[in-house]
């Protein structure tokens, strides 16, 4: 799974800088960095979309604590770091389960250790699928998933148990299919992307899921899905 990691900060100096030192030390890993220097254009739908982030705590008429508290009113668990000239705002930090504070004095000596902790926290609330739907965050575990079906830009979502609503909400098959792919999802067609623990047969003609179902498969593309099914059921 891609994690991505922002930063912001009113100074757009300080955010690049920040931005080259987490590329830098990510360099080998499946880790997109984004910064932003204009808090007043962090959306709901756009702050839903991080795993981990380093908030200036302040912005001049932005608060990092304010961006903080949208998070977690959004019901998001993402990894909160504050990085800050000065710790006044530590007892805040509870209230907001702000993950480390980092001072800007300590930047070169700390960042290191404290994105690696970032990282394997992350990746600890990674067995969830992520989204938006009217605006609204949601989060489905990969296991409640049997297979995603796009149309056009609109993602339906196919669950495991009947008897929950399925969802849809908008997104790119492409970037779905890169950040599920390690979570074991594999793309038989351009329109279905499969939970390949739920796969009970996988041939030319299509593939047939464990509730007996038939999704259709790519014949131009059979051998690599084929291949890459195969090298995935090694692995379990």
């Amino acid at each position: 799974m891609q994690i991505r990691v922002l930063v912001c900060d009113d100074d757009k100096k300080f955010v690049q800088d920040m931005v080259d030192r987490l590329k830098e030390l990510t360099a080998d890993r499946p880790i997109c960095i984004t910064g932003c220097s204009a808090p007043e254009k962090l959306t709901d739908q756009f702050l839903s979309d991080f795993q981990i982030m380093f908030l200036d705590i302040d912005m001049g008429n932005y608060n990092g604590l304010e961006i903080a508290r949208r998070v977690r009113k959004l019901r998001l668990d993402t990894v909160l770091i504050f990085v800050t000239h000065y710790m006044e705002y530590s007892p805040e930090g509870y209230e907001v389960k702000a993950f480390r504070y980092l001072l800007k004095s300590n930047i070169e000596e700390k960042l290191p250790r404290y994105l690696n902790e970032a990282i394997r926290e992350a990746q600890s609330h990674a067995d969830r699928l992520l989204f938006a739907v009217n605006g609204q965050p949601c989060a489905i575990k990969y296991d409640d998933i049997l297979y995603l079906e796009s149309s056009k830009r609109l993602i339906y979502l196919h669950l495991t148990d009947e008897q929950k609503e399925n969802k849809c909400f908008y997104a790119v098959m492409a970037e779905l299919e890169e950040q599920l792919a390690l979570a074991g999802f594999l793309r038989v067609h351009k329109s279905y992307l499969v939970n390949m623990r739920y796969i009970e047969k996988l041939n030319y003609n299509g593939v047939v899921l464990v509730n007996k179902e038939e999704l259709p498969i790519s014949q131009k593309r059979y051998s690599e899905i084929k291949a890459l099914h195969l090298q995935w059921r090694s692995r379990q």
